[in-house]
């Protein structure tokens, strides 16, 4: 990638804010954005903080942001990122949708960063294009904006639309900026400033989609479980994972059970019951169409499988309380663990 002639107009980043935003990802992004400036003869990048309709914006920490202006007053941009919380349906907004809409059919370039991908999705202005959300959020997205099509990449960029998900992969994505509009040498160096060498491409696989309780996971267990999370519909069998690892399905077991105490067989099941009790959470679905969605061929064994393991019944644990008594394991997806979805310490899950 060359660099680019930096004199310029300047490159302006609007970041919407949406009540209980991450903090950590509009702070690592302006902070790329204004380490690069000093790197610069002249500064490049702009940045301005955007609300719908407030003064001032609470952050996730509580921690506030004022705003220079609202959606409706938002001048010229390069690029609008959205900043959503963990509860974006809490702070959906038909105005803003209406916005959103707008700027899109305008052929703006907009973005989201973690949970704001919810609300141009909402919008439409992602229809037909590739995009990146946390895995937390990725089993519920999936299912209900069929038109998008969802990657567990840090972050993408496809065609006028950028996402990226969240915490510091938004350091990547404006890492990223800055190399296409300055050249990659300052993008480096803005990144060895802020102590983040290893800067991240588009490709690369969302970390951490499995809590393993502190445990130092084997290569082979931590390649066959992104490998089960990606077949969790259409499950393998696990001599056939093991195979595609240069393993016999034998040497594949002694590897989970020193892990997990379980063989990658159980392990494999639970991955696909945790993706059940997320959508059955965080989604209208219903009881069948969850089964079938988490690779079960009939909800009766669904069931089964489920109250083993969680304590209650599929059905009560969409309508009611808890279930509680269920198998203990030491395995947990992370995307069934964020608490502000699941309503528990994630640390009593494990």
């Amino acid at each position: 990638m060359e660099a680019k002639d930096v004199s310029g107009a300047m490159y302006t980043v609007a970041f919407l804010l949406t009540p209980e935003f991450s903090l950590v990802n509009v702070a690592a992004a302006i902070d790329m954005l204004r380490v690069a400036n000093s790197l610069l003869e002249q500064p490049r990048f702009k940045w301005v903080i955007v609300s719908d309709t407030l003064i001032s914006v609470a952050s996730s920490s509580t921690v506030p942001l004022s705003a220079d202006c609202k959606l409706s007053e938002l001048g010229d941009f390069d690029l609008l990122l959205v900043c959503g919380s963990f509860k974006p349906h809490k702070y959906l907004k038909a105005e803003t949708q209406r916005h959103l809409r707008r700027l899109a059919r305008h052929g703006k370039c907009l973005g989201s960063m973690e949970a704001g991908v919810y609300h141009l999705a909402r919008s439409g202005a992602l229809d037909g294009h590739t995009v990146t959300a946390h895995y937390a959020n990725l089993p519920v997205y999936v299912k209900m904006f069929p038109e998008v099509r969802f990657v567990h990449n840090v972050f993408t960029v496809s065609g006028k639309r950028v996402s990226c998900a969240g915490g510091l992969t938004s350091l990547d994505l404006m890492a990223h900026i800055v190399a296409r509009e300055c050249g990659e040498h300052i993008a480096r160096r803005a990144a060895n400033l802020l102590q983040a060498p290893w800067v991240r491409e588009s490709n690369e696989v969302q970390s951490g989609l499995l809590a393993l309780s502190g445990a130092r996971v084997p290569q082979p267990v931590h390649d066959a479980c992104r490998l089960m999370e990606r077949t969790i519909a259409e499950p393998l069998g696990t001599a056939q994972i093991a195979k595609s690892l240069g393993l016999s399905r034998r040497q594949l077991d002694r590897q989970f059970v020193r892990v997990f105490r379980a063989p990658a067989a159980d392990v494999y099941a639970l991955i696909r019951l945790s993706r059940a009790r997320k959508l059955l959470r965080s989604s209208t679905l219903g009881l069948s169409a969850v089964a079938e969605a988490c690779g079960f061929e009939g909800y009766p064994g669904f069931a089964r499988r489920y109250k083993a393991v969680f304590g209650c019944s599929p059905g009560r644990e969409r309508s009611g309380p808890r279930g509680a008594g269920g198998r203990a394991f030491r395995l947990m997806p992370m995307f069934d663990l964020h608490p502000d979805q699941t309503m528990h310490d994630p640390e009593k899950l494990l």
